[in-house]
């Protein structure tokens, strides 16, 4: 399973920013307190807490949602058992 799942993300298009993240990237260049932090210095002292969002297509989070329901667990539990596969 996991080979046909990297088959179908290195096959994902990559897309252009849209007007979300340009929002988003406008008010973080436009923040005049911003601090800079070097690369290294956020991976080394960032911590993990269990949490992670992602956006996807509103077909693929229909999908999902709706394997979820069928298997009856909740759409996260879901997910977590097709990552860990």
């Amino acid at each position: 399973m996991e080979h046909k799942l990297l088959t179908k993300l290195s096959t994902a298009p990559e897309v252009e920013p849209d007007e979300i993240d340009r929002e988003m990237l406008a008010e973080i260049d436009a923040d005049p307190d911003r601090d800079y932090v070097p690369k290294e210095e956020y991976e080394n002292a960032r911590t993990y807490n269990g949490k992670i969002a992602l956006r996807i297509p509103k077909t693929l989070h229909h999908d999902l949602a709706e394997a979820a329901k069928q298997e009856g667990v909740s759409l996260n539990q879901y997910c977590l058992y097709k990552l860990a596969q």
